[in-house]
């Protein structure tokens, strides 16, 4: 029998992670434009909008890509080919429905939304970002077929193409908007009286529509990919030998059945996320009207640069808000990479599942977990050995977004510790899922969501804690997630942790690449001229070298590391692309055994 060319799990997720990293990078550079170039105001606004569009996005997929690439994988493993390819043009229109709904939503909650969240100025941005939902809708229906056929080169190839339009496009509209933002305004009679700081919101506006211009450049790869390709995935001899295909109306339902628990777990987490998001800001803007100079206190030169006084409090908690977001938008780059593991594992495990292949699914659980820790605890040290610098380097040239920095260090050192359960979270979510228990995401989330909404309201309205205490929430919630899915995990698969290769020598490893980072930042930050090297360029200040040295240095340090402490292994060496040749290559110079 003819077999499609499959892809192993650290291929598969090696081609996401690949694609990701040249997407984030990407979206890095665009996220740092934007915050240099319309200050924390007009980033406030910017994530505001992203506040909404988020969860409603996740809604109205409501677990469909998962359903689809599970039950994909499925079929395919039964042999019954005919039934993937009538599912992929089924979900297709459930999925265009989904966006255009998802879209109306956004329209109509834009207003009541900026206004619980005291951020009218956002409306244009929310407006802006809301088409970009239908065309992400469509698109994910691509994703999940591809995916479920354990092929993850379409979703890179459009991801990377959506991040290069986000960048592209809002670079340019960003510019046009910006030499005549209070014209363009005025042009807009239901706005005009609505909006208080043009110039923000309208830059912010102009940079989210380019992320709307690159989500339609995705999609269109995928539909003219799956229009010029012959087989899409399938050959014609396996169709051949396909048993006759289920009704359309079948597996529409048997799909929609199937999202269902994956639905409601993408539901409480994405809901707690929209009200964590509230929470947030609401009681941010309590306590800034009801304890001003308790606030300020705590952030002195913020106060000082930006000349913020008791009536500016809407302005001082869309800048809080803002630089706060910077920090998650550094914080959430280390799941972006290991969410990949659990999309990869979900065909594989649902293959092995449906094959009751136990030692597959103990093997490919214990791959993800242990990825997992190799990417989120050096990220999670580097954030806290290079905060301050990390930051400095990445915003230390706006002198509207400087003065936050020393303020916003402590709270990206936090995140350091908390991202390592951050990381296996999704990855578990997936692993679970692929697994049919479902349920178990649904609990874990919704308990964990009850302590991060009782968190914020405890400790956010705490004038001498205030935004910071938005850490404690999260860390609540991510360890009460990952903790329960671990419990489970080994009662359903009878899976014997080794913690010693899932945690601990990535652990020692971590350590080492942390040091090495600190100690070479403190030496070239020492031995470098003084006030930096400005005339060469105005960003190469000794500070940032010393930073990028650092960092540099930590790589170094964790490969070494990782052979030194055992914490690579020959098997996972194998599964990746040309895996046997370089697995080869290293016994050959007695780096793994």
């Amino acid at each position: 029998m003819s077999k499609t060319k499959k892809q192993s799990l650290l291929s598969g997720a090696a081609i996401l992670s690949a694609a990701i990293v040249l997407v984030k990078i990407i979206s890095v550079l665009f996220k740092l434009y934007v915050a240099n170039r319309i200050g924390y105001d007009g980033t406030g606004l910017y994530a505001t909008a992203y506040n909404i569009y988020t969860p409603i996005y996740s809604i109205a997929l409501a677990g469909l890509p998962v359903a689809v690439s599970k039950m994909v994988a499925s079929l395919a493993a039964q042999g019954k080919y005919k039934d993937v390819k009538k599912l992929f043009k089924v979900s297709n229109l459930i999925f265009t429905l989904a966006g255009a709904v998802g879209t109306a939503v956004i329209l109509l909650a834009a207003y009541p939304y900026a206004k619980i969240v005291s951020a009218v100025d956002a409306l244009p941005s929310i407006i802006a970002i809301a088409p970009s939902l239908f065309f992400c809708c469509v698109m994910s229906g691509y994703r999940g077929y591809y995916q479920g056929l354990r092929n993850m080169n379409p979703t890179s190839v459009s991801q990377v193409l959506e991040a290069a339009g986000k960048l592209i496009f809002g670079y340019l509209f960003i510019n046009l908007v910006a030499g005549s933002t209070l014209e363009f305004a005025d042009r807009i009679p239901i706005l005009r009286n609505m909006i208080s700081d043009r110039a923000s919101a309208y830059a912010s506006a102009a940079a989210i529509l380019g992320v709307t211009v690159g989500s339609l450049m995705g999609l269109l790869y995928l539909i003219l990919r799956a229009k010029l390709s012959r087989s899409n995935g399938i050959t014609k001899e396996l169709l051949e030998q396909s048993p006759a295909a289920e009704s359309g109306r079948r597996l529409a339902k048997r799909l929609v059945l199937l999202s269902i628990p994956i639905a409601v777990s993408a539901l409480i987490f994405n809901l707690t996320t929209f009200i964590d998001n509230i929470t947030v800001q609401n009681r941010l803007a309590y306590v800034l009207k009801t304890d001003f100079d308790t606030v300020a206190a705590m952030y002195p030169g913020i106060v000082s640069a930006r000349g913020y006084t008791a009536a500016d409090v809407a302005q001082f908690k869309n800048y809080l808000f803002g630089s706060y977001d910077m920090v998650l938008e550094i914080k959430n780059m280390v799941p972006t990479f290991t969410i990949t593991l659990g999309l990869a594992g979900i065909p594989i495990l649902s293959e092995a599942w449906t094959n009751k292949n136990l030692a597959t699914v103990r093997r490919s659980v214990e791959s993800v977990i242990r990825l997992s820790m190799l990417i989120a605890l050096p990220a999670g040290i580097g954030m806290i050995a290079l905060s301050d610098d990390l930051l400095f380097l990445l915003f230390g040239g706006s002198a509207a977004n400087a003065p936050a920095i020393p303020y916003i260090a402590p709270i990206m050192a936090y995140y350091g510790v908390s991202v390592i359960f951050l990381a296996l979270d999704q990855p578990l979510v997936s692993v679970l899922q692929a697994i049919d228990r479902e349920d178990v995401p649904i609990k874990a989330m919704a308990i964990g969501a009850a302590a991060k909404i009782v968190a914020n309201f405890v400790f956010v309205s705490m004038p001498n804690v205030n935004i910071q205490g938005a850490v404690i929430g999260s860390a609540l919630c991510n360890i009460i997630m990952v903790t329960y899915a671990l419990i489970v995990l080994k009662k359903e698969t009878d899976l014997h942790y080794r913690w010693g290769s899932l945690f601990f020598r990535p652990l020692a490893a971590a350590l080492v690449s942390g040091a090495g980072a600190y100690l070479t930042n403190a030496i070239f930050e020492k031995f470098l001229p003084a006030g930096g090297l400005t005339h060469i360029y105005w960003r190469l200040t000794s500070d940032n070298i010393a930073c990028v040295t650092g960092v540099l240095a930590a790589v170094l340090f964790y490969a070494v590391a990782l052979f030194a402490f055992g914490a690579i292994t020959k098997e996972d060496i194998i599964m990746l692309p040309k895996g046997r040749k370089i697995a080869k290559r290293l016994e050959k110079w007695g780096l793994i055994g």
